[in-house]
């Protein structure tokens, strides 16, 4: 790829990529899915028993963090990808490729055993209800053997998103959607044949959904990006460096989420405490602002790929713009969703339960939901602006530090200590939200992140 820009003239790294909408909202509509698939089985279930909800519940906070641990190398190989393409360096590139996939394999791998072999002992320390165990052990071992190809389907998205093919990605999910409702149909309630299975049947479609859209993203990949090629030969001799960036920004901006995950973890043994109408009413709140911020999310990717490409080129300025387009424009969207579906919240809460208490609850918590959300847009959008111009120590410092002392210690002391049971759990989340969300304005405008770089 030849640059014809004047010569001592500043190439604009984004003039051969789509604008920022276009490439927000197909992960808009792909993240819609994905939420979907995560949560059309507690959604199918809800008509099944109360029980099988909160078991999914339970199980997919577990699978959540196991997920994420993928995410240290996926979203690392984006950031690289988008670096080095910026910096029209695709040889570099090339061998991030095989060195991710090898890697996110053996992960799967490694996590599919012990989820296997030791799935009793963790609901026990997350404190599950007797009254749930049976099934969300059932759904946890089954949907354990479909993490190796959730982590390969992982890696092949971030190499597609690296390279702005967000359609092809969001096809591709809307299609192992639609394949995952026949699946639950089937499945969960029994079709023709079949018997009903309840959580075991939703986990084992979607076994089969994960498995079908690791071959999907990976066709998908190849057909896009024909030329690369994939195998151990790449890596030979061993690429060291590229492997150390791989690690250096993948375990500090996954540590971040694993982190905050695995304090909503603790956090959930505090709320199955209260009873299984407070769980059944996180579970359903949680889906609630997933999609409140789904739009903003969408964009920060989006964005996290064109500030990487700004950043490979050099263009600073370029990646100032482009952080203060999107907080200007999405956090309030994010914000005004949320205000809507607090209006809302007997209707939506309703067409999930028929407790008066979850109905009752989900009013007070998704009230506070909207001050949490202006927490988490900005995070979400400084964190991912910080990884991709390689200021990567800093959101994780604040982040882990934050997550364990407010959105832990004081969720303990509102919630059990005070007695405000999960509204005041609520309240911590928000705060611990929104003193992060300054804290990263602070160290944007303070401009030390200039001083990084990734590669």
């Amino acid at each position: 790829m030849s640059d014809t820009s004047p010569k001592g003239a500043l190439r604009n790294p984004l003039a051969d990529h789509p604008s920022l909408m276009k490439m927000t909202w197909p992960i808009f509509i792909e993240l819609m899915l994905q939420m979907l698939v995560g949560n059309i089985d507690q959604i199918m279930l809800s008509r099944f028993n109360a029980t099988a909800v909160a078991a999914v519940g339970n199980s997919n906070q577990i699978m959540t963090i196991l997920i994420l641990t993928f995410n240290v190398i996926s979203l690392a190989s984006t950031i690289l990808i988008s670096l080095y393409l910026g910096a029209r360096d695709e040889g570099k590139a090339e061998k991030i490729y095989s060195l991710s996939i090898g890697l996110n394999l053996c992960l799967g791998l490694f996590w599919a055993v012990v989820i296997y072999l030791f799935a009793t002992p963790i609901l026990n320390l997350l404190r599950v209800p007797a009254e749930v165990q049976r099934e969300a052990l059932d759904y946890l071992r089954i949907t354990a053997l479909s993490l190796p190809f959730q982590a390969l389907m992982l890696t092949f998205s971030a190499f597609l998103r690296a390279h702005a093919k967000m359609t092809v990605i969001m096809l591709s999910t809307g299609l192992i959607n639609l394949i995952n409702i026949l699946g639950n149909t089937a499945f969960i309630y029994g079709l023709g044949p079949l018997p009903r299975m309840g959580a075991a049947g939703a986990a084992l479609s979607t076994t089969i959904c994960r498995t079908l859209g690791m071959i999907l993203l990976f066709c998908a990949f190849r057909r896009a990006v024909p030329h690369v090629r994939l195998g151990i030969a790449v890596l030979r001799p061993f690429p060291k460096d590229l492997f150390r960036r791989l690690i250096g920004i993948g375990l500090p901006s996954g540590g971040e989420s694993l982190s905050y995950n695995l304090s909503q973890s603790v956090s959930l043994a505090f709320i199955n405490a209260i009873g299984t109408y407070a769980v059944t009413t996180r579970m359903y709140t949680n889906m609630f602002a997933q999609v409140c911020c789904m739009l903003l999310s969408a964009a920060s990717q989006a964005g996290q790929i064109r500030i990487g490409y700004c950043i490979g080129a050099g263009d600073v300025d370029g990646a100032i713009r482009e952080n203060r387009r999107l907080t200007h424009t999405f956090i309030p969207i994010s914000v005004a969703i949320t205000f809507v579906f607090w209006l809302c919240s007997d209707f939506l809460y309703g067409l999930f339960s028929s407790d008066p208490r979850v109905i009752e609850l989900g009013r007070t918590v998704l009230f506070i939901e909207i001050f949490l959300e202006i927490g988490r847009g900005l995070n979400v959008i400084f964190v991912r602006t910080l990884q991709a111009v390689g200021d990567i120590q800093f959101p994780v410092i604040v982040g882990i530090s934050s997550q364990w002392i407010i959105a832990v210690g004081v969720c303990w002391i509102f919630g059990v200590y005070m007695g405000w049971g999960l509204a005041g759990m609520w309240a911590a989340f928000a705060l611990d939200e929104l003193v992060r969300g300054c804290l990263f304005i602070w160290r944007w405008r303070s401009g030390k992140w200039k001083e990084k770089r990734a590669i």
